[in-house]
């Protein structure tokens, strides 16, 4: 046999037996491979039986405290639409407000909802739309237009004003509106300004910037500091996680996702000098009327008239109140802006969202050795995101502060406060009250102005 011969030869046995371990080896792989696939589709099922468990309490619990009807700006899901893919329940800042249950997204969480949107921009079917009140319970808004405008001609309300409190949304509402009132301004320059802007939030700059971009003349009026609102937050407060947009800027960047209030406002401080915006800080707004087609608006300052004015001065003029006896006394306040002048004092603090989770955080530091009670109407915290719900359950367990649920305020006097937790009336040592109630809307002002106001049923959030 020639060399050549005895090479085809032995290579026709290497081939032979390989295509025997061949055949051996793809049984084992596809017996592995399908092994693998089930155990993956067991996983998944696990994971998704662990979501509808965890879905079905939460929403149990949202009922049992009634907690289950949303009363602001919320996700309406399409169950029909919906195709139960979890998009949005990972793309929630707040986290688990939407869960699945029957592979279906459901709102388990309306109450902790604060509109941020991006549940529906997830959504890859379209299932969900951002809406204001429910089929049952309606939401009390001003009219407005596409562009911001109210019914009456050349007046606009952007901001919480109109509902929508989240920096970004604000941003964009305030763009859109003074963009919108420059180009329809007619050119008989009877007034002292083209477009008037009352408060220096996130809104109102907006509402000044993309007015200062197109060179008319205008005014931007605050009551107390560039920031607004926002300026009188606790030191060092979260107040901003997504990028927003601003006129003349672009996208505002900072080298953190979480912004807190100092940075926000130095930024914003820094915006103005870049561009030139001019502000009247100190100067409160007083009151507003329209004669023809100019605005003439009363202010701290002197009365100025305007052909266009944009409302964005928010809603912390008008905090909701309790409306019990001694409300009235000095120890009483609606915000918290530096708690380091607290210090072991005897603190009650009122309400059951972010603001007075916060609120009582920040003063029950042990640093400053206050008694801190937090007092709260229902049997839950109904309007704090989870990370505050247990950084304050945290604190209880510690001993750091105490909790009272279903406990309202009844009086207040000099050095305590009574209280009514289920019918039994106590006394309680109080050197300071903090009330977190939230805000009410200056319905009586705006209807005074000739704005008509609408009960929003479910109605979709308009586009921006």
């Amino acid at each position: 046999m020639t060399y050549a011969a005895m090479l085809v030869n032995s290579l026709e046995i290497y081939a032979t037996r390989w295509a025997h371990v061949s055949v051996w080896l793809g049984k084992w792989l596809g017996v592995i491979g399908v092994t693998l696939m089930a155990l993956m589709a067991l996983l998944a099922i696990w994971r998704r039986r662990l979501a509808h468990n965890a879905g079905t309490r939460a929403l149990q619990d949202a009922v049992q405290n009634d907690m289950h009807v949303p009363s602001t700006l919320h996700p309406e899901i399409d169950p029909v639409r919906c195709a139960g893919c979890g998009a949005c329940v990972r793309a929630c800042p707040e986290g688990e407000i939407i869960q699945l249950i029957h592979h279906r997204a459901v709102l388990v969480s309306p109450t902790k909802c604060v509109g941020h949107g991006e549940c529906e921009v997830a959504c890859p079917f379209a299932a969900i739309s951002l809406v204001f009140g429910t089929k049952t319970r309606g939401m009390e808004l001003p009219r407005i237009s596409t562009n911001y405008e109210t019914n009456v001609s050349g007046l606009y309300i952007v901001g919480e004003l109109g509902g929508m409190g989240l920096i970004r949304n604000a941003t964009k509402q305030g763009k859109l509106a003074g963009e919108h009132a420059v180009q329809t301004l007619n050119g008989k320059g009877r007034a002292d300004v083209d477009v008037l802007i009352v408060g220096a939030g996130a809104a109102g700059l907006s509402a000044a910037l993309a007015v200062h971009a197109s060179r008319q003349s205008y005014a931007c009026l605050e009551q107390g500091s560039v920031g607004g609102t926002i300026f009188n937050f606790p030191r060092q407060k979260i107040v901003m996680t997504h990028p927003a947009e601003l006129p003349m800027i672009g996208t505002m960047k900072f080298p953190k996702n979480k912004v807190s209030k100092e940075e926000l406002l130095a930024y914003w401080n820094e915006v103005r000098k870049l561009t030139g915006l001019k502000i009247r800080e100190g100067c409160k707004f007083i009151d507003l009327k329209k004669q023809g087609d100019i605005f003439v608006v009363a202010t701290s300052q002197g009365q100025l008239t305007a052909s266009k004015v944009i409302l964005a001065m928010g809603v912390r003029g008008t905090p909701r109140k309790l409306g019990v006896p001694g409300e009235d006394l000095a120890k009483v306040t609606y915000n918290l802006l530096d708690p380091e002048q607290y210090q072991r004092m005897h603190i009650a603090v009122v309400g059951g969202g972010n603001a007075a989770v916060e609120a009582a955080q920040y003063l029950a530091r042990p640093e400053y050795k206050n008694r801190v009670t937090v007092l709260v109407r229902g049997k839950a915290l109904d309007r704090a995101n989870q990370e505050n719900k247990d950084i304050i359950t945290e604190m209880a367990k510690r001993g750091q502060l105490k909790m009272r649920f279903d406990t309202v305020v009844k009086e207040v006097r000099k050095d305590h406060i009574i209280v009514d937790n289920l019918g039994k009336l106590s006394r309680m040592p109080n050197s300071y009250l903090f009330i977190f109630a939230g805000a009410e809307l200056p319905f009586k002002f705006l209807q005074e102005l000739g704005i008509k106001i609408d009960k929003k049923f479910g109605e979709p959030l308009r586009k921006i």
